[in-house]
Parts: C-alpha cells; structure tokens; sequence
C-alpha cells in the first residue's frame, strides 16, 4: 500500500506543474489561478494524508470545472487511498472519458480498481490498452507522457504480475467454489489490528494476536462464543509482556500450546518459538521450545502436525531461500526438537513464505506468501505431500479468500469444515480482521479422529502410568492422569497391548470411527491387578463375579477390628487417622498375614439410599486401595458399603468405614 501511495500521489504532483507551456494540449488543463490555487492546496493536503480535506478541495474545482481531469485524478486518488473504490473508479474514468491522452498510466490504475473490486474480465481490457498505448508516441499524452515515464516503466513490471492474478482469480472462483466469505464479528474484530486465530477443538474458545497499531506490541487475546456470537476478546492472564508474543497454536490434545514470544531474557534472538500448558484459558509452565527450533535469528508461528511430533515454523535463519522460510523439526526420543529442515525451494521463495499450518493428516500445508504468484500484498497457498518430504507447487487459494490486500495466519477447524484467516481487505472493521468461510470438499483433509485412551485399574478405577503399544505405531506413555493421545484415520483397526508389572498382560482391538473432534473419541483400557480387592454392588451388594468369595470364619477365630472415620460428604482418608491405622497394621500384620478381612463403610442419614450406598462404597474402597499400598496381599477380602447406618448415634459416629482381620488358629 505504501509504494502504491507513493505512484498515486507521484502522479497528482505533476498534474498541474507545467501550466503555461506551448503545446496545444496542455493548455486545455490551465484554470484560473483562483482555481489553481484551491488544486495545488489540495494537492498539498493530500501529500500530508488529510484524504478529507484534499477530497474536499478537489470537489469545490469540479464544481466549477467538472471535466478538468487532473482534478478528477486527484478526486479519484483520495476515494482509492480512504478505501472507497466506486467513487475512484468513477473519477478516474471520468477523467480518461474527458480526454483518453490524457494518462497512459491512468489505464493500469483503472484495471487495478476493477481487479480490487472483482470485475476481472474487465481489469483485463483495462490492463490490455494500457499495454497498448505504451507503444505510442510519447507526445501524445501531453506533459503527463514525458513526466509519468518512470511511474509507466514500475507499472510495466507489475502489468504480467496483475494480469496473471485476473487469470488466477478467474480459474479459482470455478475450481474452488468457495461461495464466500465472512468477517467474525461480535466481539473479535476492532479497529486495531486481529489475526492469526486459533480455535479450540469444540471451536467454542478463539485465541488470537492483536495490536493496536504497527508501533505497539502484540499480545495473545482470547475469546469464547456466547449464546448467538463471540464474546469481547481479552489479554490471556499472566500471559502479555510489554513485548511482543501471539501466534499461538493448541496441540490438538488440548492441553499444549506453543507461542510466540520476543524480548524476554530467556529468548535466543529476535523471537522464539515457547510452549506451556492451557487449563482453564489460562496458559502456565511457559518455557521455551527446547532442541534446536530456536536460534539467534528469527523464529516465530508455529504449527504443530496433528500426533505433536513434528513442528513447523517460520524463520529468516540462515540457510534459507531470502526473507522468512517455513522449516520443520521433528521431535526426538528425549523430547527435543531436532535440527530443523527448509522445505525447499517448492515451497520458499526470494520473498516472505510465513504462517504455517498443516493439516490433521498431515498431507496438506497451507501458508501465507509474497513470493508466489498472488493476487495482492500477500496471499494464502497450499502444497500437498506427494512423498518423503517433496511437495507439490502451491496452489494459490484464489478468489475469495485471497484479494488485492494482505491475507495472513490461515486456520482450519477440527472437523475441517471451516477456515479462518486475517486480512485487511476493504469492509472490515479497521485494520486485519479475522475472516472465516465454509471449506469446499477439494479442500478438506482426509477424516481423522482424535483418539484419547484412558487406562485405569478394574478394581480402584485409579489411573495407571504405563506404556502403551500399539501395531505400528510409536509406544506411548500415560501421563499422571492415566491419559495418552493420538491421531487416527477415520477407520483404523488399533491393536493395543500394555504390559505391568502389577497387572495381568493385556491386549484388545479397537475400531476407531470417523468423529467430529468436537470431543474425544474416548478408548477405556482397563487392567486386571494381580491382587485384587473384591467389590460389591453398590445396589445389590453381591460379590463380584470375577472373584469367590469364602464364607466368614467362625466366630471361635481371632479378630481384631479398627475403626477409621471420614468428614462429611468425602470418602478420601483423613492423615490424622493413618498414624493410628498404621500402628494397627504393624501390630497385627507382624508375626501372620490374616486370614481373612471384612471393610464395610457407612454413612450417616443425610442424603439418598442410593447416594449414600455409593458413598459408602467408596469409603470402604479407599481404604482397600490403602491396605493395597502398604503391601498387605489377603487371599479374602470382603470389601462392602452399607449405606447410612441406622443406629441411634451422632452422624459423626457414623461417618466411618470398619475394619475386621481374621486369624484361624
């Protein structure tokens, strides 16, 4: 936009500079000086970007001389630089239909209009007599011909580029059919500038970059969508620096975000890629991306491939094409990112190649560039892996997502059926908007679903840290929560084996459907213990099946029975009653193992049977789970909840679970 400026005011300059010469022509544009004066004021005011004020001016020399085309130049001039191209087209038109010699140059000014306001076709013919009239004789177009010369030859290097983004354009509206697109109103877009969105899995949570102008500093906002629309966005918390940092992407496990951050003590060069922990929109334990993914150049926009294993980015470090190149890394068997690779020379280019983002399958990159054959500033593309690390040449997304002005920061959703994007393109509401539109079926990836396992013990439900293998696949291990994630295509047979020390071997197969990944497709691993704990039925109190049960000794056996009581409304132990439980242990586990124990839970009255059954339940299993730990291993175990206990004592009383060891003699 800025050279653009330049070349419009250039032209407006020497509109009026040579009044008084000797040829015929150019005194068909000498007005009075009264008038000349209102122009060259004009003029002025334009040159200082007071559009107003010189649009004002230029329409009160209209007024009196309406075909005086250096007035409607300078007209036409204001309404293209405050966004208004109608009202340009009208002017400059009016200006070459008052005299065609007038400017050669006001032809390719013509076809840009007609190209930003999506009337190719005629952009074309535009651009076409301009090319003509550049092989005619100087003299005829006045002074405009012998002054406009170097303006002529820059227009003359963007004309192939210009005509081939009407052929684009023209080509993308048939093979793409994306109807439309729409700006992400609510409470996301304002005056300042917005862009690089990144939306949650259930597309319910919006995290994006903003700034309010190209002198302040970026900050990472957030926003969640309401009842009919999004909310107003907000700095993330204990997040923003006065530095700059955004561009934040969301592993597709939900809980890993990497991000951009600059001028932190920590950072290597002009910016690094970090990554932290999303919980609650709250991103915590940031640090940075560790491995060879930063350098002492600049390092930003991340996107992580769908399994968190490979790691794309943008970077001007050395090694690459010119301007900002788009790498990758991979991640190593200690956690480290491995020392980055250019994607080449399919993909970079002597200009900015920038924002990445990679598909869930992993077969599809999407970015923006200047480098490639555009329609504007800057466009979005997209290459298709076509082998081992070669990609095919990128195909420009054309017409409408891309236009004249600057398309940056594409994203697509989890069900990859919607994109999104930034530009500054005319109608927003000021600066970089975010865009979104439907993604046509060409578009979108092959289905993938995200898979969570979850692994637990049968007996205690607890989680269970361990490796989990699956058939050609990397072995993956449970975080604390029992938890491990992976992307699957839609379809796939999972052959899943874990092996524990403490757990009877295991091995299932899984059927994984294609999913919407608005949430989780959920696989339940449950591990047999080598040493259970029998249940009972929170309802019917029967035993298990899985486990026989053998009658209660004779009352003439030994017992020792403890006492452990709970607060109100939980079933977790309390550590005040450990010590005292662990003396009980001690004395009674010395010399023999019991032959046999009861652990019946209660309640107190308060509540629901059902609820307090299932309570009680609970408080008889925590403290198996307890005997458990300490190593205590009992052939019989009768491990029961009863409910609220019915005997006429406080309710602190009965908040309790009883313990009774046998010994036969």
């Amino acid at each position: 936009m800025i050279f653009r400026y330049s070349l419009l005011v250039l032209n407006i300059f020497f509109s009026l500079t040579l009044q008084g010469q000797s040829d015929s022509r150019e005194m068909l544009y000498i007005i009075p000086e009264e008038y000349s004066s209102i122009h060259h004021a004009g003029e002025q005011a334009l040159l200082l970007k007071k559009y107003g004020e010189a649009l004002r001016l230029f329409k009160k020399v209209l007024k009196k001389y309406p075909d005086f085309p250096p007035a409607l130049r300078s007209a036409g001039a204001c309404y293209e630089l405050m966004g208004d191209f109608e009202n340009a087209l009208q002017n400059y038109k009016m200006a070459v239909e008052a005299n065609p010699y007038f400017s050669r140059a006001m032809y390719y000014e013509i076809g840009s209009i007609l190209y930003k306001t999506g009337r190719y076709d005629q952009a074309l013919t535009s651009f076409a007599r301009f090319d003509s009239l550049l092989q005619l004789d100087i003299k005829q177009f006045t002074y405009n011909g012998f002054y406009e010369q170097n303006i002529e030859k820059e227009y003359l290097k963007k004309l192939e580029a210009s005509r081939r983004a009407c052929h684009i354009a023209l080509d993308s509206i048939q093979f793409w059919n994306i109807e439309k697109v729409e700006n992400l109103r609510g409470g996301i877009n304002t005056r300042a500038d917005e862009y690089f969105p990144f939306l949650t899995n259930d597309g319910k949570t919006l995290f994006y970059t903003s700034r309010k102008n190209e002198f302040s500093d970026e900050n990472l906002f957030v926003s969640q969508f309401g009842e009919q629309t999004w909310n107003t966005g907000a700095r993330v918390d204990d997040f923003n620096t006065n530095g700059n940092e955004g561009m934040a992407t969301l592993v597709r496990d939900g809980r890993q975000v990497f991000f951009t951050v600059c001028e932190r003590a920590s950072v290597l060069g002009t910016c690094d890629i970090w990554r932290g922990r999303l919980s609650d929109l709250k991103i915590t334990d940031l640090e940075p991306s560790i491995g060879q993914s930063n350098s002492d150049a600049w390092e930003s926009q991340a996107s992580i491939n769908c399994d968190g294993d490979l790691l794309y980015f943008a970077s001007n470090r050395k090694g690459g094409f010119g301007g900002t190149d788009i790498w990758k890394s991979h991640r190593l068997a200690d956690n480290k990112w491995s020392e980055p690779v250019n994607l080449g020379d399919q993909i970079n280019t002597a200009g900015d190649e920038e924002a990445p983002f990679i598909t869930n399958d992993g077969q599809t990159l999407y970015f923006s560039s200047t480098g490639h054959a555009g329609l504007g500033e800057q466009d979005i593309f997209m290459s298709r892996l076509i082998g081992e690390n070669v990609w095919s040449h990128p195909v420009n997304l054309g017409i409408p997502v891309n236009s004249s002005y600057r398309e940056l920061g594409f994203f697509l959703s989890s069900d990859s059926k919607t994109g999104y994007f930034a530009s500054d393109r005319a109608g927003g509401a000021g600066g970089m908007d975010i865009y979104y539109f439907e993604v046509p079926d060409t578009l979108q990836s092959d289905p993938v679903t995200y898979v969570e396992g979850q692994l637990r013990d049968s007996i205690t439900r607890l989680p269970i840290v361990a490796q989990v293998h699956i058939e050609g696949r990397p072995a993956h291990k449970t975080d604390e929560e029992g938890r491990f994630f992976m992307c699957v295509d839609a379809g796939e047979v999972l052959q899943v084996s874990v092996g524990h020390s403490d757990y009877h071997p295991y091995q299932n197969f899984f059927l994984v459907p294609e999913w919407d990944n608005t949430t989780f497709y959920t696989l339940e691993i449950v591990l047999d213990p080598l040493f259970k704990l029998p249940t009972f039925s929170s309802v019917a109190l029967v035993p298990s099946t899985e486990t026989s049960i053998r009658q209660k000794p004779a009352a003439s056996c030994r017992k020792e029975q403890h006492v452990l009581y709970f607060d109100f409304d939980k079933s977790n132990l309390r550590p005040e009653n450990l010590a005292a439980f662990d003396q009980f242990i001690n004395v009674n586990f010395a010399e023999k193992e019991p032959d046999y124990i009861e652990i019946i839970g209660f309640t107190d009255r308060q509540g629901g049977d059902a609820y307090n059954f299932e309570l009680s339940e609970k408080r008889a299993e925590s403290v198996g789970v307890y005997l458990k730990k300490k190593g205590i291993q009992v052939d019989d175990i009768r491990m029961e909840g009863k409910g609220a206990k019915q005997a006429d004592e406080a309710d602190w009383k009965n908040r309790k679970v009883e313990v009774i060891v046998y010994f036969v003699d």
